[in-house]
């Protein structure tokens, strides 16, 4: 095990921190609005997968450095994260959340539903983000 590189995790907080701002005000408008968009559609994409991506990477590198951990998903991530109480419970459940959203738009499992997208991420997602970041 090894310590914790501060300075990429703090470069991918930053990452978090810009994609979070493009998403916030992707969903100040209402659903119409958004919808009506294509642009706004595939950038708020773009920001859940960059969001999780980066989000992922810090927690790897937390439970490789602090715990000799390697997990398998993504979604082991943010459980691991929330059981040895790195994040809370609750960013850890709302980031397996963002997680399935983000597989959703990465392997198109089947057509992604734009409403949902936008219904999840102003759901909890941008809620579970800003706490990330903090914790």
């Amino acid at each position: 095990m090894t310590g914790i590189d501060v300075s990429r995790v703090e470069r991918l907080l930053a990452e978090i921190n810009e994609a979070l701002v493009v998403m916030n005000d992707l969903l100040g408008v209402g659903e119409e609005e958004f919808l009506s968009d294509a642009k706004s559609i595939y950038a708020i994409k773009y920001a859940v997968v960059k969001i999780v991506e980066a989000a992922t990477i810090v927690g790897f590198h937390i439970l490789e450095s602090l715990y000799g951990l390697s997990a398998e998903t993504y979604s082991d991530v943010f459980k691991w994260l929330g059981e040895r109480g790195v994040v809370s419970n609750t960013v850890s459940r709302g980031f397996v959340r963002l997680v399935g959203l983000r597989n959703l738009i990465v392997h198109r499992y089947w057509d992604v539903d734009d409403l949902r997208v936008y219904r999840e991420a102003k759901g909890n997602g941008l809620a579970t983000v800003k706490r990330f970041i903090e914790e």
